[in-house]
């Protein structure tokens, strides 16, 4: 892969070794060395930001700096080999997906694994939409595509690490939801279970509104409603303008009470 400047081709191989090219001398610049402790299986680019994200035979995923060419997180918890792994719209989140039919949300500027669910069959491949709105995966003996909506649209999701036992089991989303389960059933089953305790020492209570003080009169506090909420308020005067009626709703033409038969005697058939 190449830089977005066209400076440096970056390379990666089992062989454990990630290699920083000239992109015009073809000159080795840079080498990172893992050949001792893993090899390097596949590997995500974020423009950007300038990082790359490499997933490795020994369950991890490493994330590099391309301008410092140095490793900058370790993200660990995945039980099985990684099938696929990608970067959020923004990202914030690496979102990856195992052989042990686990799907995980690591939040980078902390290194927190924030979200994880297991579905019933392994995912073998996923993307994250541009709009940061859906993910789409696809599983193992299914011909499907299934879309997750993201939960940070519709509730605060607190970065906090979660535990082994927080791991909910998901149903893969269904077009009718059938069984009586919706499309955002799965993403919200069980969530009053995976909250901890309030005397648990490491929990930490969701932020409020009301207890968000201001800094100073001459700041401005940052809204906590998420931004599917308000975004369209950028834009109402657009969507009032296009969604005005070009003329006046008119009334439908009066039917008689009995209508005429098409049939006529010759059009009828001989008994």
């Amino acid at each position: 892969m190449v830089d977005p400047l066209n400076r440096t081709i970056i390379s990666c191989g089992l062989d454990g070794k990630i290699k920083f090219w000239d992109f015009h001398t073809g000159i080795l610049k840079d080498e990172i060395d893992w050949s001792s402790t893993t090899t390097v299986t596949a590997a995500q680019y974020y423009r950007s930001s300038d990082l790359i994200a490499f997933s490795c035979d020994d369950l991890s995923i490493r994330i590099v700096d391309i301008e410092t060419q140095k490793l900058v997180r370790e993200l660990w918890g995945c039980l099985g080999q990684i099938s696929d792994f990608c970067f959020s719209n923004d990202g914030r989140w690496i979102i990856a997906a195992s052989m042990d039919s686990v799907i995980r949300v690591w939040d980078l500027p902390t290194s927190h694994l924030i979200n994880a669910f297991r579905v019933e069959s392994p995912c073998t491949a996923l993307a994250f939409s541009d709009t940061g709105e859906y993910l789409a995966t696809a599983h193992a003996d299914s011909v499907g595509i299934n879309l997750w909506n993201n939960r940070t649209l519709f509730t605060h999701v607190p970065t906090r690490m979660i535990d082994d036992d927080e791991i909910i089991e998901a149903t893969l989303p269904t077009t009718s939801g059938e069984g009586g389960r919706a499309l955002l059933d799965a993403a919200f089953e069980k969530e009053d279970d995976a909250r901890p305790e309030e005397d648990d020492e490491d929990f930490l209570p969701e932020p409020t509104p009301s207890d968000i003080d201001t800094i100073s009169k001459d700041l401005l506090t940052l809204s906590l409603v998420p931004k599917a909420r308000w975004q369209t308020l950028l834009h109402l005067q657009t969507i009032k303008a296009r969604n005005k009626p070009t003329e006046p709703p008119k009334a439908p033409e009066k039917a008689p009470f009995f209508l005429p038969s098409a049939l006529t005697s010759s059009d009828r058939p001989n008994p």
